[in-house]
């Protein structure tokens, strides 16, 4: 894995887009403090996930955003991209390489982005994508010079991550921690569901009594439910036959409506997507004319280059005539200088014959002579730097000239841009005042709109609340009516009960369902002569209706049952072996009754009489006691204080319910209440019925409101879109507007720094060619001056010959020969070299001429390109023009067939309405019986799987059966049922989640042991390696010494810190603490190093690592690095001249601009 390129974008002091290059080796970034070095390892920090605002040297996240400067404005975001290459697992070279971007953005508003190649995703994806690489542990990849120390002085603890990166158990550590963490919450949830599990289990319980019994009345239910069902359907049918052709009509209105909304919604999805259309079309308009634009821009650039282009050839081709006449002119001298040689040759010889005579005189005259030889060099010497001089001035003003033509150019080109920019700008403030109207008028109707939409739904709100109140109303009075027939039911069984007690006992049918065991009764164990009937039936009377019991448990469990089911008082017999009789003991100890009642004197004697032999006891088990265990001579009359009475012959009366007459009246009582009832029950429909018709009229009105609201929002949608676009063109044409203010400014900043060059290049030509015009002036004195010193020099040859003429007037001329001849010659080599400068410069000068031919010609070819695809982009603006046109008809076309739909399905909502309302008229009947089946069973009456009765009158009468035997039952709960079956699926379904929870926690624990297994064997062998290589790498930096690591608790190396024992060359073993600042960064580079040796991360950052270190330390420093970098890249903030020589490339970062850092970068070659 590399780092390819890092790229910033309003990240601090970095306010315009920024892109750094990473290449394998060694990056350094230098420049002054405060220039904004460190901002690069923030932001790479930063967009690997950095949380911590205090780490990125900041207090809040939101300051990495760029805040602004003298002269800038404030960014709205930052954005930092990191790009990394990963293998693909192929030997492709470069190609061989995946590329991944991780972007993370920051807004001003706080919000917050995360992408993988531009694809959103979640920090846990970044941090999991670079686990146990080196990336993601930043301590391990970003070394600073606080941090260097801080990982010597550090808690052993601390310094744990060293030995977790190298054994790459990242990975397996976030696992663990994840495991754990899934651990607590499933035992949490386990203890949670353990405790709901047991709730559950106890309602289940008691819930399974209920649900038999309401089992037994559900089946009852739905017998009565069936046979009511079909009684009610036959009567719900023969109401329907009179609705049907009624119902035909209404139906036949709606199907209409519905076939003409189905046509309006076509229609109103076709119009919004010929508006969509409408509005890509101008979209797509507004991209075709931006890019012809931009194609007329790009043709005023090519016009522009090839007027330079062909100036430029023009210049060259008069500089080549230049040339040419040149070499003429050195043909021409040479041709002379040649012929003057040639015409010296041949008179030597007769000169030597005659110099013996002349050379006497020749001596004399030789010093003169030269002298003037050597004044005459002087001068030919100086024409010759006067001639080059002029070549150069007259080069420079070729320059000067070719120059001016390229600026001329440039400024033609300005002009015709800032004209075109002039028209653009003033279309553009037309078109934006367009917009602005167009906007303020739309702003106008969407207040309009949002204010009508208010309205409709401040009135559907009101609609909606009145309707939740007769909702709410309506529900109370079905839950009134529901409790006042659940209250009849209640009385009516009551009054049933009552009745049977009346006309029937079912007292020995209760308590024998209750458990107690009846032998007989005492009628079925007599038989009499039937002449004796009579006087038996009055002698025994009620006692022929006493129950007989085999014992006196069972005598006490039916004396129970009747008084706490309030029965009335009845007799039981007693079956015991022999009669009773009491001794006069035990009568003596009990009360008699007749001593507790007082009377007068006068019946004194039959109150005593009547209450004699009756004794008072505490309660019935102390007089069975007496009863079972005594024996009396007379009979004997036992009473408890509960009103049980036990006779001698072992006939026992007991209860406590009322009597005969006292239950009538209750009865009676009973069914006053039940008249009363109905009446309110009757009262309640009625309200009903009355609330119910409230309720239709309110969802009407609400139904009327919503279509409304639907409509309006709709059509506020629409202008909200449209001023949405409105927005968006008024600000691209304000955007436009002011680029194209700025760049009209700049274009006239360019024109008026344009024509000042030209001026200042015609002035510097004009001082050049009058320059040249004086050399040439003092060119041409200067060989004037040559000429007459040349004759003068030849009149005093010919002085001095004529003087010694008979002495040495030939050797005078012979000398003089001879100069000419070596003149001649010197002359005629600088004319040749002059003729080959000028022939090169020509050549040079004609391939300039090509390569210009070529460049013109591909401007032409790109101009006439260009021109042509003006031209087809303009007749595709024209196309889109008519399409959009023609799309705007249709338009318009479907907006007025929709309003004539509208119109339509009006009138036929005000027919159907008028035909719904006679309906209603003839359906209230039908509506009662249907609410009523509706009410008791939530079904339509309409239901076609409910069928009539075949058998009325039997189905009527099976049905009043099934009702009497409901009522017998009492109260039932009915939800007791589908209660207990929710309460067994539920606790069936927690009890598989506790199985499942018990399952994953053991899992869980076991994975959790294998993450430990796994972790502490990487670990130990990391900790050996590390080390090893630390004292390796120690005794390499240092020179010497040694170092080690030691464990704090080599017991557990999974939870252990790490110590760091060093000793320097030379020094005893001591605390860390006690190194100097250069020795603690020394040892700290050693352990990273070490680490780095072991498992390379991909990128190291060392901002500032080599401050602490002197120069002997530093050069070892930079040697390490260089080793490393063959398999880790290498970024290295530094101010230190020796680390910036290791450099492969080098980045500066400087501020010219007050608070923007800008870079500049360099790539050294090898050697």
């Amino acid at each position: 894995m590399k780092i390819e390129r890092l790229e910033l974008n309003g990240f601090k002091s970095f306010a315009e887009k920024t892109t750094f290059i990473f290449h394998p080796g060694i990056t350094c970034i230098v420049g002054p403090n405060g220039c904004g070095k460190s901002n690069i390892v923030d932001a790479v920090r930063w967009v690997l996930g950095e949380q911590s605002a205090k780490t990125l040297r900041g207090g809040k996240m939101d300051e990495v955003i760029f805040n602004g400067s003298q002269n800038r404005k404030p960014k709205g975001m930052a954005e930092v991209t990191l790009y990394i290459a990963f293998p693909d697992g192929q030997d492709n070279g470069d190609k061989g390489k995946r590329i991944v971007t991780v972007t993370r953005r920051l807004y001003r508003s706080g919000e917050s982005e995360y992408l993988i190649n531009k694809n959103i995703c979640r920090l846990k994806d970044i941090r999991e994508m670079f686990l146990d690489t080196g990336l993601e542990m930043k301590r391990y990849s970003i070394l600073e010079q606080g941090s260097i120390g801080e990982l010597i002085n550090a808690k052993p603890q601390d310094r744990r991550f060293l030995i977790e990166e190298i054994a790459g158990v990242m990975k397996y550590k976030a696992r663990k921690t994840e495991a754990l963490a899934k651990l607590e919450s499933s035992r949490l949830n386990l203890q949670r569901i353990s405790d709901i599990l047991s709730e559950v289990k106890r309602q289940r319980n008691s819930l399974d009594r209920q649900a038999k019994k309401a089992a037994r009345y559900k089946k009852l239910l739905d017998q009565l439910k069936e046979l009511e069902l079909r009684v009610s359907k036959t009567d719900f049918n023969n109401l329907k036959l009179k609705l049907q052709s009624m119902e035909d009509s209404i139906n036949q209105l709606k199907g209409t409506e519905a076939e003409k909304r189905k046509i309006q919604s076509q229609l109103e999805a076709e119009i919004e997507v010929s508006r969509i259309e409408i509005i890509e079309k101008e979209k797509q308009l507004e991209a075709s004319s931006q890019r012809l634009e931009r194609i007329e821009r790009e043709i005023g650039d090519s016009e522009r280059i090839a007027a330079i282009i062909r100036k430029d050839m023009e210049y060259t081709k008069n500089t080549i005539q230049t040339l040419k006449a040149q070499i003429e002119e050195s043909e021409v001298l040479i041709k002379e200088k040649e012929a003057e040689l040639a015409s010296l040759s041949g008179k030597d010889s007769e000169i030597k014959r005659e110099i013996a005579q002349l050379e006497e005189t020749l001596r004399s005259q030789e010093e003169e002579i030269r002298d003037h030889q050597r004044s005459l060099k002087e001068i030919e010497d100086s024409i010759k730097e006067k001639r080059r001089e002029i070549f150069r001035v007259s080069d420079s003003i070729g320059e000067l000239k070719n120059l001016l033509h390229r600026h001329e150019a440039t400024l033609e080109g300005t002009k015709k841009r800032a004209e075109l920019c002039k028209r653009e700008l003033d279309e553009a403030y037309r078109r934006l005042e367009e917009l602005k109207e167009q906007s303020a008028q739309l702003k106008r109707l969407l207040l309009e709109k949002e204010d009508l939409l208010k309205k409709y739904r401040t009135e559907r709100n009101n609609l909606n609340n009145e309707l939740s109140q007769k909702k709410s109303l309506l529900n109370d009075l079905y839950r009134e009516k529901n409790s006042l027939r659940e209250e009849i039911l209640s009385l009516q069984s009551r009054a049933r009960a009552l009745n049977d007690m009346i006309t029937s006992g079912k007292e020995q049918e209760i308590l024998k369902s209750s458990g107690v065991d009846i032998l007989t009764t005492l009628s079925e164990v007599i038989e009499v002569d039937p002449s004796y009937d009579v006087a038996v039936e009055a002698a025994l009377s009620d006692r022929l209706k006493g129950f007989m019991l085999s014992s006196a448990e069972e005598l006490k469990k039916a004396i129970d049952i009747i008084n706490s089911r309030n029965l009335p008082r009845h007799v039981f017999i007693y079956n015991r072996d022999g009669a009773s009789s009491f001794s006069g003991t035990e009568v003596q100890e009990l009360t008699s009754l007749s001593s507790i009642v007082s009377s007068t004197e006068t019946f004194k004697p039959v109150v005593d009489a009547l209450l004699n032999n009756y004794y008072l006891v505490e309660d019935i088990d102390r007089a069975l006691e007496i009863f079972q265990n005594n024996s009396y001579d007379k009979p004997v009359r036992l009473v408890t204080l509960g009103g049980e009475v036990i006779e001698t012959e072992g006939v026992i009366i007991a209860g406590k319910g009322t009597g005969i007459l006292r239950t009538r009246r209750e009865l009676k009582a009973i069914e006053k209440t039940v008249d009363e009832k109905n009446r309110k029950v009757g009262s309640v429909e009625a309200e009903i019925e009355n609330i119910t018709g409230e309720i239709d009229r309110i969802k009407d009105a609400l139904k009327s409101v919503e279509e409304a609201i639907i409509a309006t929002d709709r059509e506020l949608s629409l202008q909200r879109a449209t001023e949405k676009r409105l927005s968006e063109d008024i600000e691209r044409f304000s955007q436009k507007s002011e680029n194209l203010q700025i760049e009209l400014e700049q274009l006239s900043v360019e024109s008026d720094d344009m024509e000042q060059q030209i001026i200042e290049l015609e002035q510097n030509i004009s001082h050049k060619s009058s320059q040249r015009k004086s050399l040439e002036e003092s060119l041409e004195s200067m060989q004037s001056a040559l000429a007459e010193y040349r004759e003068r020099m030849d009149e005093k040859l010919q002085s001095l010959s004529e003087i010694k003429i008979r002495l040495k007037g030939l050797t005078e001329r012979l000398d003089s020969y001879n100069r000419e001849r070596k003149r001649l010659k010197e002359e005629i080599i600088q004319l040749s070299k002059r003729k080959e400068s000028n022939l090169s410069d020509i050549s040079a000068k004609e391939s300039l001429i090509k390569e210009k031919s070529i460049e013109a010609e591909k401007t032409e070819n790109k101009l006439k390109n260009l021109v042509e695809n003006a031209d087809k982009i303009r007749k595709e603006i024209v196309s889109m023009r008519e399409d959009i046109q023609l799309v705007k008809n249709n338009l318009a076309e479907k907006e007025d067939v929709l309003r004539k739909m509208r119109q339509d399905i009006e009138e036929i909502k005000e027919a159907l309405h008028r035909n719904e309302l006679q309906w209603t008229e003839h359906s209230m009947k039908m509506d009662a019986l249907r609410e009523t089946i509706n009410e008791k069973y939530n079904i339509d009456i309409e239901d076609d799987q409910i069928e009539p009765s075949i058998n009325y009158e039997e189905d009527r009468e099976n049905l009043n059966q099934i009702k009497e035997k409901i009522q017998s039952m009492g109260q039932v709960n009915i939800g007791a049922l589908d209660e207990f079956n929710e309460l067994n699926e539920r606790y069936e379904f927690l009890q598989r989640q506790h199985d499942d929870i018990v399952q994953s926690i053991d899992e869980l624990e076991e994975a959790i042991r294998r993450i430990n297994r796994t972790t502490r064997k990487m670990l130990s062998e990391a900790y050996e390696a590390l080390n090893n290589k630390f004292n390796e790498v120690f005794q390499r930096l240092f020179d010497g010494g040694s170092a080690e690591l030691r464990l704090t608790d080599e017991n557990n190396i999974l939870e252990s810190g790490i110590d760091v024992i060093v000793r320097p060359p030379g020094k005893r073993l001591q605390n860390i603490s006690l190194l100097s600042g250069g020795e603690k960064a020394l040892a700290a580079l050693s352990l990273m190093f070490a680490g780095f040796l072991l498992k390379p991360t991909p990128l190291c950052i060392l901002d500032e690592a080599d401050a602490p270190l002197d120069e002997s330390n530093t050069v070892r420093f930079r040697t390490m690095i260089k080793e490393l970098s063959e398999e880790i890249q290498f970024i290295v903030i530094t101010h230190n001249k020796i680390t910036m020589e290791m450099a492969d490339y080098l980045y500066g970062i400087t501020m010219d601009e007050p608070g923007v850092s800008k870079v500049l970068s360099m790539e050294f070659a090898e050697g």
